[in-house]
């Protein structure tokens, strides 16, 4: 995926915990991950590892964003 793409994405995921009141720090919890990595995803600056995609996918299903995550959002070179 293009970081433009990703960058975008990551606006959506984070207009939407904006309007469901979530703190920065609520969403890195729904993702079990740390703020300071939940901000990273947030801001578009990195897209999750391959070991936190999962969590990702469960925070942005919190959300009710899950069905829509863009094709081909991970396809990168970990996984071709």
């Amino acid at each position: 995926m293009k970081q433009s793409s990703w960058a975008e994405f990551a606006h959506k995921v984070d207009e939407a915990r904006r309007q469901q009141h979530l703190s920065i720090r609520q969403f890195g919890l729904a993702a079990g991950v740390p703020k300071a990595t939940a901000q990273g995803w947030l801001n578009g600056r990195h897209m999750p590892t391959p070991a936190l995609r999962q969590k990702f996918l469960a925070a942005i299903a919190e959300l009710g964003l899950s069905q829509d995550v863009p094709g081909g959002l991970w396809e990168d070179p970990v996984d071709a």
